[in-house]
């Protein structure tokens, strides 16, 4: 039995969801990983640590960005993240 069409997104909204999901939150994971390594005075735990909680934040935001309904909200949620960290990473 087929999925009933009103549950069914476009290919836009899946297209947009799962970029904001896969590329969008690995580079906001980074970025928080930079920002709080430029931040600390000893970097060298941040950046072994990084392999490990770089995985588990990354797929937080994966299942985050597939949680909010409207792929823009999460477009301006990783955008607003990443100006964040850009702010922390060149003061």
């Amino acid at each position: 039995m087929p999925a009933k069409k009103k549950y069914l997104s476009d290919p836009w909204k899946r297209f947009s969801k799962v970029t904001a999901a896969i590329p969008g939150a690995y580079i906001v994971t980074m970025l928080i990983h930079v920002a709080v390594a430029r931040n600390v005075p000893n970097d060298t735990p941040v950046v072994l640590t990084t392999a490990y909680s770089s995985f588990l934040i990354w797929a937080g935001f994966m299942v985050l960005a597939f949680f909010i309904r409207k792929a823009w909200h999460v477009w301006g949620l990783f955008t607003l993240i990443s100006v964040v960290c850009a702010v922390l990473i060149f003061i």
